[in-house]
């Protein structure tokens, strides 16, 4: 992915305005996916489309007409992903095209708005697998996961009985002034690391270690090349109840 995070930052005009989601997060995030999940389809476009739709109920998941075209648009996605593990079929594919292009968004947005901690990051790049569990933390995707209590238990003195169903605020865990000093703000040099927007222990999301690997990658190519950045316009958001992220991040760059 270093490679063609690279290429692709290398053919854009720094010399005018870039937009970090469509003109370098979209194409290296659909390169990685047809790499890793290798569908049998050469029409990349209508295979993109089509995970876009998908990815849209998971943004909205209480929208019925997302969910009606999401449904469709898996069935209409299944025959090009027969074989493979089956988290690299094609829900990987959905994951890595779209889902990691919101995840992108999200982190760099955050990491714009510190622009000490994007050019300590530019400084010192050996920091940037720690900076990215930062802004995991910080600037997760999940807001929402739904579970129902297996049994009756405590959780801060409060009573969850038997088959309840729960709401888990992950972005409010992240954010959780007992757990971490400052929570509001980023620092790459934060102590104490332990975000949960991949999930933890037997609940961690399996694809985790590559959405890691992927987001270091990415971020690693975009400190690497530009000390300093600064976005040009306030930004609008996309998504619901399942996850935001910004539609754009046009920003002027200084080499």
């Amino acid at each position: 992915m270093f490679e063609d995070a690279r290429a692709q930052l290398a053919s854009l005009h720094w010399g005018q305005p870039v937009d970090l989601i469509k003109d370098y997060a979209e194409p290296v995030c659909l390169a990685l996916a047809l790499q890793v999940t290798q569908p049998s389809c050469n029409d990349i476009d209508s295979l993109n489309q089509l995970a876009r739709q998908v990815s849209a109920s998971s943004a909205d998941p209480f929208a019925l007409e997302l969910k009606s075209r999401s449904k469709a648009a898996s069935a209409a996605l299944c025959p090009y992903f027969a074989s493979g593990p089956m988290p690299l079929r094609e829900s990987g594919f959905v994951a890595l095209s779209q889902t990691m292009v919101h995840l992108l968004g999200n982190v760099w947005f955050g990491l714009i708005n510190h622009p000490e901690e994007w050019s300590r990051l530019h400084c010192q790049p050996a920091l940037i697998a720690r900076g990215v569990e930062e802004l995991l933390r910080f600037a997760g995707l999940t807001r929402f996961v739904y579970r129902r209590a297996q049994a009756d238990t405590m959780v801060n003195g409060i009573c969850i009985r038997h088959g309840e169903r729960l709401t888990l605020r992950i972005f409010a865990a992240n954010r959780d002034p007992d757990r971490f000093s400052n929570p509001n703000e980023v620092s790459v040099m934060r102590r104490g690391l332990g975000q949960v927007s991949l999930g933890a222990g037997r609940h961690a999301c399996v694809g985790a270690p590559l959405i890691r690997t992927a987001t270091v990658a990415a971020t690693y190519t975009l400190v690497e090349r530009l000390p300093k950045v600064r976005l040009l316009s306030p930004i609008s958001w996309r998504g619901g109840d399942g996850f935001r992220s910004p539609s754009s991040l046009p920003v002027v760059a200084s080499l």
